[in-house]
């Protein structure tokens, strides 16, 4: 049987509204969608009639029209804000927000802003039920946290920490990552641990080279520090590559060991050590504070802890965007749990395979 135009119109606006496409802009008019979609004014009110009907619109006091993520069985809408330029880890963070949060029921939509006065932030907070935020490097103004915590929409800083600014911080990692390490590498025989780097600063940064002390402290060992300064959005697997190469070529490189602030210190780091006819594990051992399963299928496999249980902080989160008020009465920093150490061979004793025909 051959479909109406009201029909078909229906059906795209009722898949828009189930994707949030309606969350950042108005509702158009009959008017409009009668334009835009080439159909009469009269097809376009049967399709709005028949999305009022089953819930996804709601129409205003004024005549305007919202669209309606409870009308489509959700909890409510989250919003998750990425810098324009997103890391892997980020994209890590984001997937598992949006996947926990689709299971538990809520309408997700991702968006991007650059730059912590980007309209978009505000925006955000007024269109949404809640907002996980994943904070750009640079350093938020107060004036932006304050609006952040008078705001009644529920906002989390997500995979970084904003817990200075009182704003409640989602790490995605765990607070004994960088002890692990240590004591991983310590297992190695290795007595000068050396921490490397290349990020912008940022909380989570100072927190690892703090951990990386206290380790040294308490274990009697030796360590230099590798502080790079990237700007915001450099690349820090290539002014990693960089530092090293140059440190390698002015003669003035002699760790053995690099305990790396992320996967993209560990992996310059590898590469200019192979550009330099050194192997990571075999001549210097190398390991990254954080990683994933892609850290797995490198030459050499790169040795990372990281933590695998998200779920139960994300799900933290979305039980207070529910709730009834805005106030966060739970500490400020929400660690992942169960950690664990992916042993790869740039921190051994690596031995290429030899070439067979």
């Amino acid at each position: 049987m051959r479909k109406s135009k009201a029909f078909k119109l229906e059906a795209i606006l009722s898949e828009r509204i189930r994707l949030g496409d309606y969350a950042f802009v108005r509702f158009p008019s009959e008017r409009k969608l009668a334009e835009a979609f080439g159909v009469t004014q009269m097809t376009a009110r049967k399709a709005v009639l028949n999305l009022e009907s089953q819930g996804l619109l709601k129409r205003q006091a004024n005549g305007t029209l919202s669209a309606d993520a409870v009308g489509i069985g959700k909890k409510g809408r989250i919003a998750i804000l990425m810098p324009t330029y997103p890391s892997n880890y980020h994209f890590m963070c984001h997937e598992i927000v949006m996947q926990t949060a689709e299971t538990n029921g809520w309408q997700c939509r991702t968006s991007l802003y650059m730059h912590w006065d980007d309209a978009i932030l505000e925006e955000t907070l007024k269109n949404f039920d809640g907002v996980f935020i994943v904070a750009v490097s640079e350093k938020m103004p107060e004036r932006i946290a304050m609006m952040i915590r008078k705001a009644e929409t529920p906002l989390i800083c997500l995979g970084g920490d904003l817990s200075g600014h009182g704003i409640p911080s989602l790490t995605m990692t765990s607070n004994n990552l960088v002890p692990m390490l240590v004591e991983h590498l310590m297992s190695q025989g290795h007595k000068q641990i050396d921490f490397f780097n290349a990020q912008p600063e940022a909380n989570t940064v100072l927190r690892n080279i703090k951990d990386w002390r206290a380790m040294l402290r308490k274990s009697k060992l030796s360590g230099k520090l590798f502080n790079v300064v990237v700007e915001s959005y450099g690349n820090s697997y290539l002014m990693a590559l960089e530092f090293i190469k140059t440190q390698l070529s002015s003669g003035t490189f002699n760790s053995k060991c690099l305990l790396c602030n992320s996967i993209a210190e560990a992996i310059g780091a590898c590469r200019a050590l192979a550009d330099h006819g050194l192997m990571a594990g075999r001549d210097v051992a190398i390991a990254s504070i954080g990683g994933n399963d892609m850290a797995k299928l490198y030459i050499p496999s790169i040795t990372y802890a990281t933590a695998t249980n998200y779920s139960s902080g994300v799900k933290r989160c979305l039980e207070w965007m529910s709730g009834s008020s805005c106030l966060w009465n739970d500490g400020l920093l929400i660690w992942a749990d169960n950690s664990k150490i992916f042993t790869g061979e740039s921190s051994m004793s690596y031995k290429p395979h030899s070439k067979t025909c």
